[in-house]
């Protein structure tokens, strides 16, 4: 995920250089630095756009989340060889929140089709849904205590984060615990407390 933000960032650092070397030896000096500091503004505003809705795009358009509580990725190398691992807290409304509690999973196997999929390719898509507490797969297992471990997922292929304890411990708890529902997509897991009122996101590769 972050390889194509990070290669989205490239080619428009090379259209901007482009422009600049151009600007530079046809516009007055004055016209030429205002040019200069727009193309940089601008650039800026429109990656932090992308950068946001590309973090949203994993949550299903159903849930009607628009913003982003708390997020901790990173990412080593790059290309097919490269490795990430992250989280993402999503707030979510007390009305979505209402709506699951009284539907229960019924609430997930129902949910309608996102809009303008194919431009987010796999993201937003999850399939068999199920309650919490989060069963033990063949690469995430139990602790000593029967519980699984947040970071047991997303440092599985040796990579981790340091994620903040509060988040870490209500995650640790959500998955835990009764009361909430999850999917794995093609790349993640997501859980959706409506007690907590949050959505996690968590990934590996």
């Amino acid at each position: 995920m972050i390889y194509i933000m990070l290669l989205t960032v490239f080619v428009a650092l090379l259209t901007i250089l482009a422009l600049i070397i151009y600007a530079f030896n046809k516009l007055p000096r004055s016209y030429f630095f205002f040019l200069f500091f727009t193309l940089i503004t601008s650039l800026i505003v429109a990656l932090k756009i992308y950068e946001r809705n590309f973090k949203l795009s994993v949550v299903p358009d159903a849930l009607q989340v628009s913003s982003i509580a708390y997020s901790k990725e990173e990412s080593w190398g790059f290309g097919p060889g490269g490795n990430e691992a992250g989280i993402r807290v999503y707030p979510l409304s007390e009305k979505i929140s209402n709506q699951i509690k009284e539907l229960g999973i019924e609430y997930f196997e129902t949910l309608p089709a996102n809009e303008n999929q194919k431009n987010r390719r796999w993201r937003g898509i999850y399939d068999s849904w199920s309650e919490t507490p989060v069963k033990e797969e063949q690469y995430w297992k139990y602790d000593e205590g029967g519980r699984l471990d947040v970071y047991d997922y997303i440092c599985r292929y040796g990579f981790c984060i340091n994620i903040d304890e509060d988040v870490l411990r209500q995650a640790t708890d959500i998955i835990n615990s009764e009361g909430s529902y999850y999917a794995y997509g093609r790349i993640g897991l997501i859980v959706i407390s409506p007690r907590e009122k949050i959505v996690l996101y968590v990934y590996n590769g």
